[in-house]
């Protein structure tokens, strides 16, 4: 049996012409052709994720059920993409003018060393390397994005350690910012990485998120200490490239939404005409991807920051920004949502003081703007439900913007 949830639905685009085939009925038999050059079967399939550029790539993750000759039915992660350039070796199905290229975790093309440390006998030797015991190990798939990066958690008797795979050319740079920040910020150091196979090994931190805390209706860290996080970033140096903000995003954001939910055309391009004057450059180094889930805290105390792929070179009231779209947008559906509300409240409170009110908030609705992507990028099943609130949303902190 194969299926495909009913909320997975084509969008037109004739210049990606994959994404009606990966989204819609027709998946499962695609998916089902390169299995059977393997001699597998697909039982079942439903769509974990997207990731779409419109006129130019989709790239689709499945969860399935497959049927492995003598192995019985696997759980299993395929993915599906069109319109990036692939290695040879990547099995591919022609439909007409569109090639679709197959893969199943972990054997992605792009990240070479993903299938060592998915495999407990292989990352072993890759812990025992960085000077960790490698006795008794236990994985968990942490993070998948296909073709970009891949997180798995490794815990021993005696340590716990995220081992990360990118795409080779970015293992450098990465050691880099780890190295460049652990000293000035308590961000995971690294143990050691290997370039050919594109993985860093960083060290776990203790803790939990600001967001579990945030849903356990904990005690939380007041605004001082989250700004003193970043200021300690902002001093950890500026040997970083550039990065673009959700300003700069904002008409990628808006094209992809305008996209998927046309209906939303007006509204999304007046929220993005609402911010585009702002200035988009580079005044101090930003984290690039500022939220609850990337900030650590134990009993009301800051204590490590993580995800730091995306530091740069940016605008630094970004990182407020982004903070409190998130957490605006968290409020909608968190179970408590009123304790989510006085928090953003109490941080806005003081932000305000270091960035012009109406700015902030306009910046604020270009952050909220791109995490409208969101309900379509996992398919959720209202996503169109979804979008339309986070629009709703973005236009709230533009009329707040205006009173400020």
């Amino acid at each position: 049996m194969r299926d495909l949830p009913k909320r997975a639905v084509a969008i037109d685009d004739s210049e990606v012409p994959a994404l009606g085939v990966l989204l819609g009925t027709h998946a499962p038999a695609l998916l089902d052709t390169v299995l059977g050059e393997a001699k597998a079967h697909l039982r079942t399939a439903h769509v974990e994720q997207v990731r779409y550029v419109p006129a130019k790539s989709v790239t689709v993750q499945y969860k399935a059920t497959v049927e492995w000759p003598g192995q019985g039915v696997r759980d299993e992660t395929l993915v599906a993409s069109s319109g990036i350039n692939m290695p040879d070796h990547v099995p591919t199905v022609d439909l007409g003018d569109t090639n679709i290229a197959v893969w199943r975790y972990p054997h992605d093309p792009f990240l070479p060393g993903l299938s060592m440390m998915a495999d407990q006998a292989k990352i072993r030797g890759i812990l025992e390397q960085v000077g960790a015991s490698a006795d008794d190990v236990r994985l968990r798939r942490r993070a998948y994005r296909p073709g970009r990066r891949a997180v798995v958690e490794a815990v021993t008797p005696k340590h716990r350690l995220f081992v990360k795979a990118v795409r080779p050319k970015r293992t450098k740079a990465l050691q880099d910012k780890h190295s460049a920040l652990s000293s000035r910020v308590p961000t995971p150091a690294s143990f050691g990485w290997q370039q050919e196979l594109g993985l860093v090994v960083l060290e776990g931190l203790a803790g939990k998120t600001l967001r579990r805390s945030l849903e356990a209706s904990e005690e939380l860290p007041d605004s001082n200490q989250l700004i003193a996080l970043l200021d300690d970033l902002a001093g950890a140096g500026d040997a970083f490239g550039a990065i673009s903000g959700p300003v700069a995003r904002g008409p990628d954001h808006a094209g992809l939404l305008s996209r998927v939910t046309p209906d939303l055309f007006d509204r999304v391009s007046a929220v993005t005409e609402a911010f585009e004057h702002l200035r988009t450059g580079q005044d101090g180094l930003s984290h690039g991807d500022f939220h609850s889930s990337q900030i650590l805290v134990r009993d009301a105390t800051v204590i490590g920051l993580i995800d730091i792929d995306t530091v740069g070179r940016g605008m630094r009231a970004d990182d407020f920004a982004v903070l409190l779209a998130h957490l605006s947008t968290l409020s909608l559906d968190a179970s408590s949502p009123k304790s989510v509300e006085r928090y953003g409240k109490h941080l806005i409170g003081a932000f305000d003081r270091l960035i012009d009110p109406s700015e902030l908030r306009l910046r604020v609705a270009a952050a909220v703007l791109g995490f409208a992507t969101g309900p379509f990028r996992v398919q959720h099943k209202n996503w169109r439900l979804e979008t339309e609130r986070r629009v709703s949303l973005a236009e709230r902190w533009i009329a707040s913007a205006r009173s400020s």
